[in-house]
Parts: C-alpha cells; sequence; structure tokens
C-alpha cells in the first residue's frame, strides 16, 4: 500500500539536516583557527585569511540556515502525523488484517547503495570536490614514471570512469525505487 503524502517521512529534509550537520561540524574547526589567527600568529595573518574566513563563515551560515529548514520541515512533517493518527484513531479501521496484507516490504538495497556513496563522500571529506577529476590525474601521474606501458593511462581512465558511471547507475536505481515504495 503507498503512503499518503502526508504520512511520508521528509527523507529530503533529513538528507539535509545530517550533511549539513556535517559540513557545520567540519567548518567550526577552520573558522576557530582562521579567527584566532591574528592573536595566535599574527606574522601569518593577510588578506587571504581574511577571505578564508569570510568563505568558511559563509559555509557554516549556508548550513545553520539548511539545518533550520529541515528542522521546520520535520517538525511540520511530526505535527501533521500526529494529527493524522489522532483522526485515525477516532474511526478505526474496520479490517486492520487488510491492511497489513496490503503493505509491501521495503527493498533494502537502495539505502545500502545509497549509504555507502555518502560514506565515501563523509571519509573522503574536503578531498571529494576531486573524485571526478581522479582518474585523469592517476592516468598523469601514471605517465610520469619511464617504463610505464601506453595503455596504462587509458585503462586507468576507463575503470575510474567506469566505477563511477557503474556507481551513478545504481543511485539512480535506487532512488528511482525508493520513490516508489
Amino acid at each position: 500500500m503507498m503512503q499518503s503524502l502526508a504520512k511520508r517521512p521528509p527523507m529530503l529534509a533529513w538528507l539535509v539536516l545530517i550533511v549539513s550537520a556535517f559540513i557545520l561540524v567540519s567548518m567550526l574547526p577552520i573558522i576557530f583557527m582562521t579567527a584566532v589567527l591574528p592573536i595566535w600568529r599574527p606574522e601569518e595573518f593577510s588578506i587571504v585569511s581574511v577571505v578564508m574566513l569570510v568563505v568558511a563563515l559563509s559555509f557554516a551560515a549556508g548550513a545553520l540556515l539548511s539545518i533550520r529548514w529541515a528542522k521546520r520541515t520535520i517538525g511540520a512533517a511530526v505535527r501533521r502525523n500526529s494529527e493524522l493518527e489522532e483522526k485515525s484513531m477516532e474511526h478505526p479501521p474496520a479490517f486492520p488484517q487488510a491492511e497489513k496484507a496490503e503493505e509491501k516490504k521495503k527493498p533494502v538495497w537502495p539505502w545500502l547503495v545509497i549509504s555507502l556513496g555518502a560514506l565515501l563522500l563523509v571519509s573522503t571529506g574536503p578531498g571529494a570536490v576531486m573524485l571526478p577529476i581522479m582518474p585523469l590525474f592517476l592516468a598523469g601521474m601514471s605517465t610520469d614514471s619511464g617504463n610505464t606501458s601506453d595503455y596504462v593511462p587509458a585503462l586507468i581512465i576507463l575503470i575510474g570512469y567506469g566505477i563511477m558511471g557503474i556507481y551513478g547507475y545504481w543511485l539512480f536505481r535506487a532512488i528511482k525505487v525508493l520513490r516508489k515504495t
């Protein structure tokens, strides 16, 4: 049985909340170190430090705004679901066994695909920005050694972008399956 829009959990809001919290937690040490730099090491303080502080503060402000939006959305969904639950308690269903029989089992594999990608992005940290160009970088580095065959850079590029393409395909399928259930 398909859940109504009112009973669906706000998955995007939870995702935004978790990702924004990770961004905010990772930005706090940078903000602190850059803000204390004029006192701690005045000889290294420059306009670049000020620009870095402004960029870090803007990322933190964006993360705080998205956390605020996500909390409001989740709160509204919880209130809406509790109101629906109260209404459903007033009028209990005639055949509760029929409702349970109609419920589909939700697949687990989409969450595994999404969580593996999220784990990779979180574990690489700021290096996640380099993931799209990583095969090109590795292919370029492989040509630095003198005795590398000509096919090695092409093989590195094909395998690297092949893995990314396959993961992108499975991520697309996982999101499509989750939207259906």
